[in-house]
């Protein structure tokens, strides 16, 4: 089984996204969007589960890895609805005039959407290689890697000197640690990937999609026409943009989970 040490690293990445999102979310509960609220609980949940996962596994705890497999098939839709919610939220924020979003909501926009997407094949493919072990893990494992860097990024941009954000007169520091994040996510999944070559599609596919995100992070993200039609995002319901997102990830699962089951032996008759 691979990465024994897999859950002490999800552990890691939880106490650092309670570190990074500290100023911006955690110490402002009550204030912030029910949108980050919903992605952050379930992102949450969403680590916490591969960690079992990952530990139940290597102890051989077997029934509870089934049940967790089981858990995962109801959490990923609404994990998936969740990036929805945050997605409209900035778009909120942004339209509201909010200084931060007014500079990088539609740009982080760009990343969200790719990591969404990223989210659902890794998760159909972990699915449907459920009967192969190393494919299996790593796909799951590589979910995480989308999360890198909005978490690293908000460490550089908390307490990281040079980058510390103090008032909007620094918001242009925050580029810099989205770019800086972007490297270091970029290196841990080059490393993930030439750990074991043999079985590193789902790495080599992650650090392909992180490494477009960097791109339109500075590209796409930045044009005049994506942050108006980002901002108009905010004028729609957000109700069906959540029920798509849930019936989405739900569509994922369930085409996951088809496509891993074996096939059935039909029985030749010698009658």
């Amino acid at each position: 089984m691979p990465f024994r040490y897999a859950p002490y690293w999800l552990a890691a990445l939880l106490a650092l996204t309670v570190l990074g999102f500290w100023p911006g979310y955690f110490s402002i509960l009550a204030k912030a969007p029910w949108g980050f609220h919903l992605h952050g609980i379930s992102a949450t949940l969403w680590l916490i589960l591969l960690g079992v996962q990952s530990w139940s596994a290597h102890a051989r705890q077997m029934a509870l890895h089934r049940r967790g497999g089981m858990a995962s098939l109801v959490l990923f839709p609404v994990f998936f609805a969740g990036s929805a919610g945050v997605i409209w939220s900035m778009a909120a924020a942004t339209a509201a005039g909010d200084p931060f979003y007014q500079i990088y909501g539609a740009r982080l926009a760009t990343m969200d959407l790719i990591s969404t997407l990223l989210l659902g094949y890794l998760y159909y493919h972990a699915l449907a290689e459920r009967g192969r072990v190393q494919l299996h893990a790593r796909y799951l494992l590589a979910t995480p890697l989308p999360l890198i860097m909005p978490i690293v990024g908000r460490v550089f941009a908390g307490f990281v000197p040079g980058l510390v954000i103090h008032g909007p007169h620094d918001f242009a520091l925050f580029a810099w640690s989205v770019r800086l994040s972007s490297v270091v996510a970029l290196a841990l999944t080059a490393w993930l990937y030439v750990s074991a070559p043999r079985h590193g599609k789902p790495f080599a596919v992650a650090g392909a999609v992180l490494l477009v995100q960097t791109i339109v992070f500075d590209t796409l993200g930045a044009t005049y026409g994506w942050d108006a039609a980002y901002r108009s995002l905010a004028l729609l319901p957000v109700a069906p943009l959540l029920l798509t997102g849930l019936v989405a990830g739900a569509a994922v699962a369930w085409f996951g989970w088809a496509a891993g089951q074996r096939p059935r032996v039909r029985a030749v008759s010698t009658g």
